[in-house]
């Protein structure tokens, strides 16, 4: 049987277009044109989750949603809230009050959908009372600027959430100091991100806050955009405040990719010390290459570089008769590669014009074949460590 979705709205209209576009999905529809008739069908039917508009006359969303919070035969019913209210304020009143979620109109259909499908998931997890796991996080460090690391880690991200990890909360968080570019690949809006969780106190940070500031993707995947501003105007990223945030994304996804920039300064060797897993991207020119032996000798003096799993790429983001070999690099780097990603200039330019990861775009090219194949080992190794313990 089809999940049943409340759609508590008191335009007719704006129900209507809700209620097609999430039958058009398969789901069963119900709804409530006021605070007190939704009160009484969450009550009675039970719905599998409530799209609870916040401007109400009767009752906003923001008191439905607390009352819904105080009957505990509502308590555990999924909330996602809808408004047209855009400021980062609205967005934190809506979790404070209960919420699981938070969309702004107007609303695509697919992501919608997306959203419901989420919210349900995490609910029935938490009601079937399964212990609360810590998400797997991949950090994706460069050798140095330029080297299509961002790229990569989005990449990842929609391929796990196509396959490998589908139905899972996957979160890419852009963990730098300005320069930060893949709201603009994606086609979001620049949201103010980490502009807006750096100016607020490390101790306020809580689930809502991180929540609100999250763009969810029509791939399925949720991005923390950092700052656009180039470094020394963009606020500095802090180890407080980075751990602060980092705590609460491992505890609310299934995996978290860290694009951690480039560099070994204090918040990235904390970071790294909390990744399963490390992807370390370098180019094939002489000097890409001369830095990659330099980061990874650096690496290894860490104490805490053994306690996690090096994945070593290589990106060849432009053709070139005097890059090095695979062998080449190997040999330089004394470490085997697991991958290698292809230039694909067009197809990224593309990809980039119409907002989607370059795997979705065009998932049969040689680009996503090898994105793939860098995703399943590490996911093979991840599992590896949950079955190790």
């Amino acid at each position: 049987m089809s999940e049943m979705v409340l759609i508590v709205d008191d335009n007719v209209e704006s129900v209507t277009l809700i209620g097609l576009m999430l039958e058009r999905k398969g789901f069963q529809i119900t709804a409530a044109l006021s605070g007190k008739e939704a009160l009484a069908k969450a009550a009675s039917e039970k719905p599998a989750v409530i799209i609870l508009d916040v401007m109400m006359p009767d009752m906003d969303g923001f008191e439905v949603c607390r009352q819904l919070r105080t009957n505990p035969e509502t308590a555990g019913i999924p909330v996602l809230m809808l408004t047209a209210k855009t400021h980062v304020k609205d967005k934190v009143a809506g979790f404070q009050a209960g919420a699981n979620d938070y969309m702004v109109k107007p609303i695509h259909p697919d992501e919608l959908a997306s959203r419901v499908t989420a919210v349900i998931q995490r609910a029935a997890h938490a009601s079937a009372g399964t212990e609360a796991t810590r998400a797997q996080v991949v950090g994706l460090l460069g050798v140095k600027g330029g080297v299509g690391m961002t790229t990569l880690a989005i990449n990842l991200a929609a391929t796990l959430a196509a396959g490998l990890a589908q139905g899972k909360r996957i979160i890419v968080a852009e963990m730098r100091s300005g320069l930060a570019s893949a709201a603009l690949q994606l086609g979001l809006e620049q949201q103010r991100g980490w502009a807006e969780l750096l100016r607020r106190p490390v101790e306020s940070i809580d689930q809502s806050l991180v929540d609100s500031q999250l763009m969810l993707h029509k791939s399925g995947i949720l991005l923390l955009c950092g700052q656009i501003e180039p470094p020394g105007v963009a606020l500095p990223l802090q180890r407080a405040h980075a751990q602060a945030v980092l705590e609460q994304l491992v505890a609310h996804a299934d995996y978290v990719l860290l694009d951690l920039g480039v560099g070994l300064e204090e918040t990235n060797r904390f970071l790294i010390s909390q990744c399963d897993s490390v992807v370390m991207g370098v180019n094939p020119s002489q000097a890409a290459v001369a830095m990659g032996a330099s980061l990874l000798t650096a690496m290894a003096k860490s104490t805490s570089f053994a306690s996690y799993r090096l994945n070593t790429v290589l990106v060849n983001r432009t053709p070139s008769a005097s890059s090095y070999s695979k062998e080449g690099v190997e040999a330089i780097l004394q470490t085997d590669l697991v991958g290698i990603v292809p230039p694909a200039a067009e197809l990224a330019f593309r990809a980039v014009a119409q907002g989607v990861p370059m795997v979705i775009m065009q998932p049969t090219s040689v680009y996503a074949l090898q994105v793939r194949a860098i995703a399943e080992r590490i996911h093979e190794d991840l599992s590896k460590a949950v079955r190790a313990g």
